[in-house]
C-alpha cells in the first residue's frame, strides 16, 4: 500500500518538479502565488508579506527561494513515503525546523488540501491520487502531532 501511494504521488509531482530551469522555478512561486490568493488568512506565518498579492510573488526572491524549499520538501516527502521510518524521521525534522513560527497544530494536516488544490492547477488529478495524496497527509499529520506531543509543542 506505501509503494502504491508513493507511485502516485511521485507520478502527479512531474508537473511540479524542483530545479533551476524557469519552468521548475515558476511551479514553487505558483504554489505561493495560489497559496496567498486561496487562503490570505494564512499569509500571518510570513511575516513582512503578510499583505502580498500573487503579484508580489511573483516578483519576490523570497518566494522563489522559499519555493523551491517547499516543493522539494513535498518531493522528499513522496520518495520516502514507501520506508515509513524515513518518512517518519523526515516528518519530525520538518516540525522541528518549523517551531519558531509556533503554527496551529491543525494546519499540518490542512496543508495538504491546499497542496492537492495547487497540484490540481498543474496537472489532472485522478481520485486515486487525491486519495494517495490524502493518506501521505493523514500519516504525515499523525506523526507531527506525535511529534509536537512529545517535544512538549
Amino acid at each position: 500500500m506505501s509503494a502504491e501511494i508513493a507511485r502516485l504521488c511521485k507520478a502527479s509531482l512531474q508537473s511540479a518538479m524542483v530545479g533551476t530551469d524557469e519552468n521548475n522555478i515558476q511551479s514553487g512561486k505558483d504554489f505561493y502565488k495560489f497559496f496567498f490568493t486561496n487562503y490570505p488568512d494564512l499569509r500571518i506565518y510570513f511575516k513582512g508579506a503578510e499583505k502580498f498579492t500573487a503579484d508580489d510573488v511573483q516578483k519576490s526572491e523570497r518566494f522563489e527561494k522559499q519555493g523551491q524549499r517547499l516543493l522539494l520538501g513535498v518531493h522528499i516527502l513522496a520518495e520516502t513515503y514507501a520506508n515509513q521510518e524515513v518518512f517518519k524521521a523526515y516528518v519530525r525534522e520538518t516540525i522541528n525546523r518549523h517551531r519558531i513560527y509556533k503554527m496551529d497544530p491543525a494546519l499540518w494536516l490542512a496543508f495538504f488540501t491546499v497542496f492537492n488544490g495547487y497540484l490540481a492547477t498543474k496537472t489532472q488529478l485522478d481520485d486515486a491520487t487525491k486519495n494517495a495524496w490524502a493518506e501521505l497527509g493523514k500519516v504525515f499529520n499523525e506523526e507531527a502531532q506525535t511529534h509536537l506531543k512529545n517535544s512538549g509543542l
